[in-house]
């Protein structure tokens, strides 16, 4: 009696593992494969490139807004300037950035 009972045991667990290990192989193989984006990325065209590494305006968090100048200013006195985005403050005015001039329009909301 205790040998039928383990052999009916031993049936069931046998039986469980294979059907939970058979519905995994088939939700596996029902995924769809996702292809590497970047293989099929189309280069960027000219003109979009030159626009997203030149903005026309910069927004620098507790610092303001920065909007390019179309002429250059050629009197910097009085102005705090900053060479790099990282040094902007409060207190600055104009930055040169990306191989362009920003000044500084407004305060940040």
């Amino acid at each position: 009696m205790i040998r039928k009972s383990r052999l009916i045991i031993l049936a069931a667990l046998t039986f469980g593992v294979i059907l939970l290990g058979s519905t995994s192989l088939i939700q596996a193989n029902d995924r769809t494969e996702i292809s590497d984006y970047s293989s099929s990325m189309e280069s960027v065209p000219a003109s979009l490139m030159y626009d997203s590494e030149h903005p026309d305006e910069i927004y620098v968090k507790d610092c303001g807004v920065f909007v390019k100048m179309e002429r250059p200013i050629m009197d910097y006195s009085g102005m705090i300037v900053a060479h790099d985005l990282q040094q902007v403050t409060k207190e600055t005015a104009v930055i040169f950035a990306n191989g362009d001039q920003y000044l500084k329009q407004k305060g940040w909301n």
